[in-house]
């Protein structure tokens, strides 16, 4: 089972399974993002990668990458908690692909998944925001980084390692995301 294989946080004791243990609950949460996103997760990185192995890797590349920001996560079944796992899943597939030069088309598969709307997320409510619409519209670089900012609350640092980037590129994509959400929203009115 791919999920056995991702460390989770011990307790300064060794025991995550203890009663006692404040990791425990971090466990919990991540065995039911696991059950809700699991299969998401893994079809958004075979999507990019088209290979079972390193679309296994990317994954669990990706769960690392998620039990590290733990603390950010408050709902498993919210669109928050859902684009924030998708936007790691497919950077982390994104780099896995550059690493492997093996594979044809790379840009190709990188520009579909730029261009794709809104991180794979059409929730009903969400089709009817403008501001969802807005964002579909917005390239990726930044419409990522506004959502990783303003709905999920990351710093910039926090983001630059989530996005493998460095900071000064997210303080510089911060601003002009806002300025083509400002434009953006200016010519829908």
């Amino acid at each position: 089972m791919l999920f056995m294989s991702i460390p989770l946080p011990r307790s300064p004791k060794g025991n995550p399974f203890s009663k006692g243990n404040p990791f425990s609950k971090d466990r919990r949460k991540v065995e039911k993002l696991y059950e809700r996103y699991h299969k998401l997760m893994y079809h958004i990185a075979y999507n990019i990668l088209q290979h079972h192995e390193d679309t296994e890797d990317a994954v669990i590349e990706s769960w690392e990458k998620i039990i590290r920001h733990l603390d950010k996560i408050n709902k498993i079944d919210c669109r928050e908690t859902k684009s924030l796992l998708v936007i790691i899943v497919e950077r982390t597939a994104i780099d896995c692909y550059r690493k492997n030069k093996r594979r044809r088309n790379i840009e190709t598969l990188i520009e579909n998944y730029e261009s794709s709307p809104y991180f794979i997320t059409k929730d009903k409510a969400l089709e009817n925001l403008e501001l969802y619409h807005v964002l579909r519209h917005t390239p990726k670089i930044y419409s990522e980084v506004l959502i990783l900012y303003y709905v999920n609350g990351f710093t910039g640092k926090e983001i630059a390692n989530l996005l493998n980037i460095k900071e000064s590129t997210v303080t510089v994509r911060l601003p002009r995301g806002r300025e083509l959400l400002r434009k953006e929203l200016e010519n829908n009115d």
